[in-house]
């Protein structure tokens, strides 16, 4: 078709638990067919927040707000809180990372471990320093890594734009030092 490729996306919310991210994606799939990608996911309090891709020709042209609805009647437990559609961004501009640990070297900050266990970006609210803190996990060498980032202010949350940036920056960074 020649026109610039979209994908369609959904922020849902849900009570944070064990598999809360798995459960979570077969209720969002069975309610709109296709198979979901969860590409970032937020903690806060003990709720779940995740932002899911949907992932075929289908969805891409189904109206985001009909699949929201198809979403929101099919699960009680999981909350639609937005849907859209956004243009593929092929390339990314690198994120500097100067936060990154090593696993095993050092304890880790909550939303490391997180990110770590579920193998996916997470972002967590700190009341107590008033910010969001980062964590997307990648590796370098064989062993894994997390790098970190941190924003202050409620309203600055980052979106899946922000963990491939910064994603795109440690492999840079990985390449740099030749790792």
């Amino acid at each position: 078709m020649g026109g610039a490729m979209t994908t369609t996306k959904l922020r849902i919310a849900t009570i944070d638990s064990d598999h809360a991210i798995d459960i979570a994606c077969l209720v969002v799939e069975s309610a709109v067919g296709p198979p979901v990608q969860a590409e970032l996911q937020e903690i806060e309090g003990g709720n779940l927040i995740v932002e899911l891709e949907l992932g075929n020709e289908t969805t891409t042209n189904a109206d985001p707000s009909r699949l929201a609805s198809a979403v929101d009647k099919a699960a009680s437990d999981v909350e639609v809180l937005s849907a859209w559609r956004e243009s593929a961004c092929p390339e990314r501009t690198p994120q500097h990372c100067p936060d990154v640990l090593g696993i095993g070297y050092e304890p880790l900050p909550e939303a490391a471990r997180r990110a770590i266990d579920d193998d996916l970006p997470t972002a967590s609210w700190d009341c107590s320093d008033a910010s969001w803190h980062l964590a997307v996990p990648a590796f370098c060498s064989g062993r894994a890594i997390v790098g970190m980032s941190h924003r202050r202010g409620y309203s600055h949350r980052f979106t899946a734009h922000d963990v491939a940036a910064l994603r795109c920056g440690l492999h840079g960074q990985n390449s740099a030092n030749g790792r």
